[in-house]
């Protein structure tokens, strides 16, 4: 969620004014070399509320979720990508079922963000206090709150190490063993951001500059953020600032990654800047094609207007770029280490798959249903040769204005549209995070967490 950005919400539903969209099939799958038409229907959720439900009972939904999905994008690079989805796979999906679903403790309480470690589901929370809340990610058993500040919205959050990759391996602390939130005061309006442990013990506080924001991405011991014109590397260990770097604009609601060494930021004015992690010194500049950005196995993927692009993470060098296949693409996930596909969604009801190595299309599929909108304004995620994307559709039938939110599950390989499910979500401002940990499916809504898994 874009909670801390000062930008108005691209898109908010209220239930209350909108009746729900029924579509009796999806739209046809434009697969290379030819289209194929796809009869997928939506399935209604029907999840097992837990929120009352304390302590750690039994389990009966499939494999625990035993891999971690530490911050938003899963790794430092955003690239979406879950190597460990124990049997939910492209042959399984299709038997995807809601398994449980988690409501904040009180009405006047809203979601933000979610992450999970070592198959613990720990999401952030603003209401009459900010919280971090814990939950089984595998049985939804609520575990209780680990933070409460009264008079806090509590935001994105983010498990990091102190140390760098290369420090671990030469015997340095864990992965993760810090919480890392960013939180609004609401009275003052000041941002912060801080440290926790996993335990909820206070380490470190840091008030943040102002400026329009995209949100984290932590790594090699750094939590990289920008904020206006300027990007600022903090230590994870106690938050000081290790450096910042002035930025050829405002990247707006876009996130900064880390891959190679290299810190890459889009702005919104149409450049990609690349920083030494370890110092702040530039590296290379250069014109983009969006602000957007994912990367891995070497190359960042830009993502806006004017099509998709790959560049070298190295020297920023042009591999490819696509401006026809998508209208508006909006998002991005690659497998990583996989297949050597990256897959983007746009806001007219398209997602594309496209080579890594030189952008060939491997096929692209219509998830739209015919509305005056099919959109999509959360970042897809990919694991077990499945590309999963949440969408949103917008349509007046007999004058009545109706809505519908669907989480979809797309063959890797192929581009057919194997599963919807249709979720109830009565609020939304775009953004919110879509986790794929093990076997299961997570989306952090605003007034619920939704789970969804293989159901023995």
């Amino acid at each position: 969620m874009r909670l801390f950005s000062d930008l108005v919400p691209r898109v908010l539903v209220l239930a209350a004014l909108l009746g729900p969209f029924n579509s009796t099939a999806a739209s046809a799958a434009e697969t290379s070399p030819h289209p194929t038409s796809s009869s997928i229907s939506a399935e209604s959720p029907k999840f097992r509320d837990i929120s009352a439900q304390k302590g750690r009972p039994g389990g009966g939904y499939g494999s625990a979720a035993d891999s971690d999905w530490a911050q938003n994008g899963a790794d430092p690079g955003r690239s979406g990508h879950q190597a460990l989805t124990g049997g939910l796979n492209a042959t399984t999906v299709a038997g995807l079922r809601p398994a449980w679903t988690a409501a904040p403790p009180t009405r006047d309480e809203q979601i933000n963000g979610a992450i999970i470690v070592d198959g613990t589901l720990f999401r952030t929370s603003q209401g009459p206090s900010g919280q971090i809340r814990r939950f089984d990610a595998y049985t939804g058993a609520d575990l209780g709150p680990i933070v409460d500040v009264p008079g806090r919205a509590l935001g994105q959050l983010a498990a990091a190490s102190e140390v760098s990759a290369g420090e671990m391996l030469a015997g340095g602390a864990l992965a993760g063993e810090t919480l890392v939130v960013e939180s609004l005061e609401r009275k003052e309006v000041r941002r912060f951001l801080a440290g926790y442990r996993l335990n909820g013990r206070p380490r470190w506080e840091i008030p943040l500059p102002e400026g329009v924001s995209g949100g984290f991405t932590v790594g090699a011991g750094l939590v990289l953020r920008s904020a206006g014109a300027t990007l600022t590397a903090y230590r994870v260990a106690d938050g000081s600032t290790a450096w910042s770097a002035p930025l050829d604009g405002e990247p707006g609601l876009h996130a900064p990654v880390l891959l190679g060494g290299l810190v890459l930021q889009g702005t919104e004015s149409g450049r990609l800047q690349a920083f030494v992690a370890a110092t702040g010194a530039p590296a290379w500049a250069r014109d983009a094609s969006g602000a957007e950005l994912v990367g891995a196995d070497g190359a960042v993927y830009a993502v806006g207007e004017r099509g998709v692009c790959a560049y070298a993470v190295a020297d920023g060098a042009q591999r490819w770029c696509d401006a026809e296949t998508l209208q508006s693409p909006v998002y991005a996930t690659v497998d990583a280490g996989g297949s050597g596909t990256v897959y983007v969604v746009d806001g007219h009801g398209g997602l594309a798959a496209f080579a890594a190595g030189d952008g060939v299309v491997r096929w692209r599929v219509g998830y739209g249903l015919q509305a005056e909108v099919d959109a999509s304004y959360w970042a897809p995620v990919n694991g077990g040769g499945v590309v999963y994307a949440v969408a949103y559709h917008f349509a007046v039938r007999g004058g009545v204005s109706t809505h519908r939110t669907e989480l979809i599950a797309v063959d890797a390989g192929t581009g057919a549209l194997v599963r919807r499910l249709d979720l109830d979500v009565e609020a939304m401002v775009g953004g919110e995070p879509l986790l794929l940990s093990g076997d299961h499916v997570y989306f952090a809504a605003l007034e619920r967490v939704y789970v969804f898994g293989l159901i023995s």
